[in-house]
């Protein structure tokens, strides 16, 4: 029993995250390409389309792509409490809503990051093998005949395990220290705690 609580503590994260931990963190998320790139092009457009006005208005013959004399007639008709003004309003606001959270909420890791002491050396794991790992320790307890599901979450990893016997006992404790243990030897970032569910199938 101390040999195991011993391997078990050793394998948990500190409680302040090191260095390498933070930017493994950092690097192994998506870098958000689709919304910047819509952005980029909205704005070259908009961009595009403002020079292009102001160029040939100089020149002495507007190109007119944008039709600026009905959409100020249509504004001086419209009041700024019309449902018309309301409705667009709401829309614009929407989109820049949209485009603010995109920029300031990080995406999800592409990579589980493991715990190491190195920055320049970062060691990530994709969740289906993280998933599988979780599986693989529990299997190896006696009395589970399989498992059935394997969730993993940003804090914790629930798992359903099968088994033929109609009085389990202490199987799901068995199945949750096992798992538990083999991925505090992963040491995922942040760490997980394991939640085991039983399935009982003949």
């Amino acid at each position: 029993m101390a040999a195991t609580t011993g391997s078990r503590q050793a394998g948990r994260l500190p409680r302040v995250l090191g260095r390498a931990d933070r930017r493994a963190r950092h690097m192994f998320r998506t870098r958000r390409a689709w919304s910047a790139l819509i952005a980029a092009t909205l704005l070259t457009a908009v961009g595009a389309l403002t020079a292009i006005e102001t160029l040939t208005a100089l020149a002495g013959g507007p190109a007119k792509i944008v039709p600026y004399e009905s959409v100020a007639s249509w504004l001086r008709r419209t009041s700024w409490s019309s449902a018309a003004v309301l409705a667009i309003s709401a829309g614009v606001a929407l989109v820049g809503l949209g485009a603010l959270l995109a920029a300031l909420v990080p995406g999800r890791c592409r990579l589980v990051p493991l715990h190491g002491g190195d920055p320049d050396l970062l060691v990530g794991v994709t969740r289906g093998g993280l998933r599988g790992a979780a599986a693989s320790a529990a299997r190896s307890v006696d009395g589970v005949s399989g498992v059935k599901k394997v969730r993993v979450r940003r804090r914790k990893l629930v798992l359903t395990a099968r088994t033929p016997l109609r009085q389990e006992h202490d199987l799901d404790a068995r199945v949750r220290d096992a798992v538990q243990t083999r991925l505090d030897e992963l040491a995922p970032v942040p760490r997980r705690k394991v939640k085991v569910r039983v399935d009982v199938r003949e």
